[in-house]
């Protein structure tokens, strides 16, 4: 012991405390590259600042606090590119240099070439999705003059209307070598987004553009030649559509003729503004209920919903607060608002026929599931017969067709 003594009082305890720090430094290192192994990086270098921060390292030579330091500011440089995303137009280089591939191999995952590798396309597209990088496709027009792609312009892909629409339309067109770019319109952003620009839209060989109206999206620009219109009309474009004036006619008559004489009438709808998002889906489908209902003499009490099933079970729940003595009779404009508005009945003790009748409009998967009658949108048939539009205008057909389909009543449960 007493030898010992002599060995360590002559090192003196700033020496003593110089090794600590020294160890703790080389422990901190090892954790730090252990960590970037395990993709949780900024948390240790968090942690690393603070030790910084707290004259912790003071001691240590410069060149080594300077080391460190760059390890934070390294880090806080990626992070600017992976989480703030501050560069708001990210280049195929950005994905490169990011991915540590070269911008042909980012090319080959475009195009979903075969030559990469499985594990290499899914590091490239999570760069891709992080940065939310869009390929320019006017840079690839200029190397390929058909690109063999079709864009498709959709109010709201979180619809599952429009999501459906968008599945059939893709699997059509992919089996016949095209690619399908989707420009979803989901607000005020989108919207200039696309006007900005709209000469990716033009470099496709069509657009295909769902229950929008073609001046809200081009302007004054002249629209592409080969313009689709999906769920509307406009006597200058190729349309396949339904009435959806007449849906709300068809749907006033089953509930007059479904419903005891003394019944009260419910309008369940979603209330549109009038500005570019607008599609006058809805707004065709209230009149034409409100018209029959008035031809009837009927009164109808009007109460509006958002398009998720939860604004149809709110909505209905500020008419109907407690259960009521006469018959309800009710039409809701869309599935989900009618799966919401049956969802709220059932809680208040209420059964379809007995104590209310309840139509809505579309067909969806869901509206099965809640045993729902409703009037079918024929999605599948608009998309068959929207692609056959486009193969005949590619093959030289100039003059617009329309074709206005039947929307049939599929009549369940309630």
């Amino acid at each position: 012991m007493e030898k010992g003594q002599k060995l360590f009082y002559p090192l003196g305890w700033g020496a003593f405390a110089a090794i600590c720090k020294l160890c703790f430094f080389a422990v901190l290192c090892k954790m730090v590259f252990f960590v970037m192994f395990l993709n949780n990086f900024p948390n240790l270098i968090c942690f690393a600042n603070d030790v910084l921060n707290s004259g912790f390292l003071r001691g240590l030579p410069l060149n080594v606090g300077l080391k460190l330091r760059y390890i934070y500011n390294y880090d806080s440089e990626v992070n600017i590119v992976k989480e703030k995303k501050r560069n708001p137009n990210p280049t195929i280089k950005d994905v490169a240099r990011l991915a540590n591939v070269g911008i042909a191999t980012v090319s080959r995952v475009l195009n979903n070439s075969e030559k990469v590798s499985e594990k290499t396309k899914e590091k490239v597209l999570e760069i891709i999705e992080e940065l939310g990088y869009s390929p320019n496709i006017n840079a690839r027009t200029l190397s390929s003059k058909n690109i063999n792609s079709l864009s498709f312009v959709t109010p709201d892909m979180g619809n599952e209307f429009y999501g459906i629409m968008y599945s059939l339309l893709e699997k059509k067109i992919s089996r016949n070598n095209y690619r399908l770019i989707v420009f979803p319109l989901i607000d005020q952003i989108s919207l200039e987004k696309i006007k900005q620009n709209t000469d990716l839209i033009y470099q496709t060989d069509g657009v295909f553009i769902s229950s929008l109206s073609v001046s809200s999206i081009f302007h004054n620009r002249i629209p592409p030649k080969k313009i689709i219109l999906i769920d509307s009309y406009d006597e200058r474009f190729d349309s396949v559509y339904v009435d959806n004036y007449q849906v709300g006619k068809t749907a006033a008559q089953y509930l007059i003729n479904n419903s005891p004489a003394n019944s009260t009438f419910y309008l369940v709808t979603f209330k549109e503004l009038n500005n570019e998002f607008t599609s006058f889906v809805f707004k065709k489908r209230d009149e034409g209920f409100l018209e029959v209902m008035e031809e009837n003499n009927k009164k109808v009490k009007i109460i509006y919903s958002d398009l998720l099933w939860d604004g149809g079970y709110k909505a209905i729940g500020t008419l109907i607060k407690r259960r009521p003595r006469k018959y309800s009779s009710i039409f809701a404009t869309c599935d989900m608002i009618g799966v919401g508005v049956k969802k709220y009945l059932e809680e208040m003790n209420m059964y379809p026929k007995k104590d209310y009748s309840l139509i809505a409009v579309d067909n969806l998967p869901i509206s099965r599931l809640f045993q729902l009658t409703t009037i079918r949108q024929p999605i599948s048939e608009m998309v068959e017969i929207a692609y056959e539009m486009f193969v005949s205008s590619m093959e030289g057909r100039e003059k617009a067709e329309h074709y206005k389909l039947e929307a049939k009543i599929v009549e369940r449960e309630t």
